[in-house]
């Protein structure tokens, strides 16, 4: 409970700080898959993983905002939505990837 308050919450201001919502969903979704990989090894306890994977990157991560843009955007360009949902996977699939680069660079030295 207490790392998805803290997670909505991040989710919250960053929100704010953003004229774009699809933006802002792309950036939240992206630094929460690059955040969660880079701190995946020092996850080490199941309360650390309830917490800060489930509780914090759950709740700061959003699925259910990203499908609600999607269906937005297809109500006016189905063009508009595919672009959207092929920058998120890209975006967070690349993030995911360099974060993973970076651990196992660390974890090899």
């Amino acid at each position: 409970c207490v790392g998805g308050f803290v997670g909505a919450i991040a989710r919250f201001l960053l929100f704010q700080r953003f004229i774009n919502k699809e933006r802002a969903t792309l950036f939240v979704n992206a630094s929460g898959s690059f955040l969660l990989v880079l701190l995946m090894p020092y996850i080490t306890t199941d309360w650390q993983y309830l917490l800060i994977a489930i509780g914090f990157f759950g709740a700061y991560t959003t699925f259910s905002t990203f499908t609600l843009d999607v269906v937005q955007l297809a109500k006016t360009s189905k063009k508009e939505a595919a672009m959207y949902v092929m920058r998120m996977l890209s975006y967070s699939a690349v993030a995911m990837l360099v974060a993973y680069m970076i651990v196992d660079g660390m974890l090899r030295r």
